[in-house]
């Protein structure tokens, strides 16, 4: 089978690799159809996040049901179904404590990093992380549940109303996903990106009654024109971090989603005297079926949220069109997609 693979910073690609046998009875066999580029590919590819040398990347996927192990009973061959791709062995500490997104195994049994991914013709998982897709679905649709997984246990940390005033930094893929899934909540809010055109295409797509806006300080007066403080901000661009304490109202929230290093200070009286959260969140507990559901009834438009697809052999293109150049080993905010897919052959 065919399979990108990383080897070390900037250095990827196709390999022929044998297709994995079942060797446990609750084990299943999947035919990959679709995966999505997620930011997390094109940080290992640039070396902004670590991954196993070696590894296939991709971890966004559906596919179709080849062959199942003995004791599985819910799938047969020729289910559509969608991955959950965050493991969790149910047993340690972290597990046992409602803290599955850190399971303890996470070290050799992360998809796409540390255990062999899905930008590949076939993955073997366990039954227990494979969802049926229904045949409106499509494969590529159902790529975006995952990501949407991880936006909804975030948004689990947050005691929610619709009248939070809400702003979102970055409309990449993550931006445009929180902003439907907190619409599906009843809030309302403003979507902030520093590139126009990126903005045009958010703009055609975001939530009703939803805005964009060139900078924050635009969205924070859209939203809170009197005291200039708004009581959630979402960061999904990794590079604001807590500079932005400011404006947030007593009692608000900070959502940090993007993946990125760097220092942030920030006054922990402040915190204490204004009530402020600052919470980090990262992979999915116990919300993939919801958002498998968001997807399936069409709560979360993904028709829309997908601007391009490539077959797996056009991964360099596919990777450009997300600005990660990898002939001239750069990374690059892109301007001309939101959502990329990678479909195999």
């Amino acid at each position: 089978m065919l399979a990108l693979v990383y080897k070390s910073t900037w250095d990827v690609a196709l390999e022929e690799r044998p297709v994995p046998a079942i060797t446990k009875d609750n084990q299943v066999l999947v035919r990959i159809r679709a995966t999505g580029v997620c930011g997390t590919d094109l940080g290992i590819v640039s070396g902004k996040y670590h991954a196993v040398p070696s590894v296939i990347l991709g971890h966004e996927s559906a596919g179709e049901v080849i062959s199942v192990g003995k004791e599985v009973t819910s799938l047969q061959p020729g289910d559509r179904v969608v991955i959950n791709p965050t493991y969790y062995c149910g047993h340690c500490e972290m597990c046992r404590t409602g803290r599955e997104n850190h399971c303890t195994s996470k070290s050799v049994t992360e998809t796409g990093v540390s255990a062999d991914g899905t930008f590949t013709d076939y993955y073997i998982t366990e039954d227990r992380f494979l969802y049926k897709l229904k045949d409106h679905v499509s494969y590529e649709e159902a790529t975006l549940t995952e990501p949407l997984s991880c936006i909804l246990t975030g948004i689990n940390q947050i005691h929610l109303l619709p009248n939070l005033r809400t702003v979102i930094l970055g409309a990449g893929p993550i931006g445009i996903l929180y902003s439907y899934a907190l619409a599906s909540k009843g809030v309302t809010g403003c979507l902030v990106d520093i590139s126009k055109d990126r903005l045009a295409i958010a703009g055609s797509i975001a939530p009703e009654r939803w805005q964009v806006h060139e900078t924050f300080q635009a969205a924070v007066q859209a939203q809170a024109p009197e005291g200039h403080q708004v009581d959630l901000i979402v960061d999904t661009t990794g590079a604001v971090g807590t500079q932005v304490l400011s404006n947030l109202a007593h009692g608000g929230y900070l959502m940090l989603m993007g993946l990125r290093d760097g220092n942030s200070t920030f006054n922990p009286k402040e915190v204490v005297d204004r009530s402020l959260k600052i919470i980090g969140s990262i992979d999915s507990v116990g919300t993939f079926a919801t958002a498998h559901y968001l997807i399936e009834q069409g709560i979360i438009p993904g028709k829309k949220i997908i601007t391009h697809t490539f077959p797996l052999d056009q991964y360099e293109q596919a990777f450009q069109t997300l600005g990660c150049d990898l002939s001239e080993r750069t990374l690059n905010p892109s301007s001309q997609a939101i959502k990329v897919i990678l479909q195999s052959n």
